[in-house]
């Protein structure tokens, strides 16, 4: 029997994610899996309070959102699909929260790196108490200038968190919390489409080669 994944891809906007996500479903797909493609937020009533917004809500108002929004996605989505034996696949998880919703300097008192770095690791420890890890964590890296280019060049207006100083934060957070990751995949994101597709599959192959040879 095959094992099911919940695999979450994460990275700051403009690291590819919305090109590279359909091609890691092709890819399990091709070895036999069922996907079952998500994203956060959701289409659902917290996700769509989220997605409306057109200024960065308070920090509590926007972290109580997420946390309602993610429980909600895990019950009526990801454990349904993983229970079903599938692979989930998430555009954004709760590692998406640690980073933007841990980096927001109007949260802070001081925002010195110390108290961001708690109040991350405090974001972090209130998600695991009622979501399961991630068992593969895709990250795509990228730098922010590049990925400011890309959105500028493909968008007529960036959204109020797309700030370079914000999406640094972001991206230092990010560069932390896959360290502590049993299962991240870090890939270069500011190659071209294919190179880092072929990253990517080249990263699954190391991973699930040797799980699957004992099925």
């Amino acid at each position: 029997m095959k094992k099911n994944y919940l695999i979450a891809v994460e990275g700051i906007d403009g690291a590819g994610k919305s090109t590279q996500i359909p091609k890691i479903a092709a890819y399990f797909e091709s070895k036999g899996y069922t996907v079952c493609l998500t994203a956060e937020p959701t289409k659902g009533p917290f996700g769509q309070r989220i997605r409306a917004a057109t200024t960065r809500l308070d920090p509590r108002t926007e972290r109580d959102l997420f946390v309602d929004d993610r429980k909600e996605h895990l019950v009526t989505c990801i454990l349904p699909a993983l229970d079903r034996g599938e692979v989930v696949i998430t555009d954004r998880y709760f590692y998406s929260s640690i980073a933007y919703q841990g980096t927001r300097r109007d949260a802070l008192k001081t925002g010195s790196e110390a108290e961001r770095i708690a109040l991350q690791d405090d974001i972090a420890e209130q998600n695991r108490l009622y979501a399961p890890e991630a068992d593969i964590l895709i990250y795509l890296k990228i730098d922010v200038d590049t990925a400011l280019a890309r959105m500028q060049a493909g968008r007529d207006a960036l959204d109020p968190f797309e700030k370079k100083q914000t999406l640094q934060d972001v991206s230092d957070a990010f560069d932390r919390l896959v360290k502590d990751h049993p299962q991240a995949v870090i890939v270069d994101a500011s190659q071209a489409p294919e190179t880092v597709t072929a990253s990517l599959y080249a990263a699954l192959d190391d991973i699930l080669k040797p799980q699957e040879a004992h099925v």
